[in-house]
């Protein structure tokens, strides 16, 4: 009896020194640059005064928001917690981090170039921040993305025309920044892109005709920029389309085709610079009083 329950105390034993040994060798896969880069990230944005700090004394599989799979960091998920300064370039050693969201923060700076050699980001989520300078010249190349929101910053520049070069992107929220130039024709090649929010910045110039060729859009938003011109009726055409918002531009409607469509989404008018149309029979648009603007709608994502 002694020798068996013996044999069974080595086997516990034993098995519970090869879970200890299991946890320990996937703590020891994650490189040791990607810890580094967390580490600096940490130090950057002020960690020790996060809602959500990390102890760096301990395994990193234990730090809040750090979503790691196969031995590798996949998600950063720091949303709403306290970050203050800037993104360092070190975050470009997380190679295989697929989401980042750093949102509702305290963030500064210029977005970190670096940022554009994670070719396997699929959500890139930094908006309700002070990032200030141009959406990185080289964000074309980071072909996996799905989910780009840089609403509500102090982005400068203008839309790059590589932003054509994302076919997967299904939204492209910019609005509340300060970005100038034209909407690029480029961005009718983003063929599965389900909304397009450009809204309360200076983008001048005309509605790309190119606009036309995105049939899953439910949602395009220009709302108070330099827009003129006639909107493209290709606009009007677009299947999916629920949410139009167009005011506060210096822009022509064609009226009678507008109207022959049977809108099922609301048309918007309002603000100094309102939609000029023809006859001016504004009335004979399907309006919801009770929406004035369109509610920029963020996921936290993991």
């Amino acid at each position: 009896m002694i020798n068996t329950q013996s044999r069974i105390i080595k086997r516990a034993f034993g098995f519970l020194i090869l879970l200890v040994f299991a946890g320990s060798s996937i703590y020891a896969q994650i490189p040791e640059s990607e810890k580094s880069a967390l580490v600096e990230i940490y130090r950057y944005t002020n960690g020790p005064e996060w809602t959500n700090s990390w102890d760096l004394s301990k395994s990193v599989s234990t730090w809040y928001g750090v979503g790691i799979e196969n031995g590798t960091i996949t998600s950063l998920n720091l949303f709403n917690n306290n970050l203050v300064g800037q993104l360092p370039n070190a975050i470009g050693k997380l190679k295989y981090l697929k989401v980042l969201n750093v949102a509702f923060n305290q963030l500064n700076g210029q977005i970190p170039t670096a940022l554009t050699t994670l070719k396997q980001l699929q959500v890139l989520r930094m908006g309700k921040n002070r990032f200030s300078g141009s959406i990185p010249e080289n964000i074309g190349k980071m072909r996996s993305l799905v989910i780009i929101d840089l609403f509500n910053n102090q982005l400068t520049g203008s839309i790059p025309i590589g932003i054509g070069n994302l076919v997967n992107l299904k939204l492209f929220v910019v609005s509340n920044n300060k970005i100038q130039g034209e909407i690029p024709e480029s961005i009718g090649n983003l063929t599965v892109l389900e909304g397009l929010e450009l809204g309360n910045n200076r983008i001048k110039g005309q509605i790309p005709e190119s606009l036309g060729r995105l049939k899953r859009l439910n949602r395009l938003v220009l709302l108070e920029n330099n827009l003129m011109g006639e909107v493209p009726n290709a606009v009007f055409a677009l299947p999916k389309l629920k949410l139009l918002q167009l005011q506060n531009n210096s822009l022509r409607v064609d009226q009678e085709l507008a109207k022959s469509n049977k809108l099922n989404y609301t048309l918007f008018d309002m603000g100094f610079k309102s939609l000029q149309f023809e006859n001016n029979l504004m009335h004979d648009f399907e309006m919801n009083e009770q929406i004035r603007t369109a509610d920029t709608k963020f996921e936290d994502i993991d």
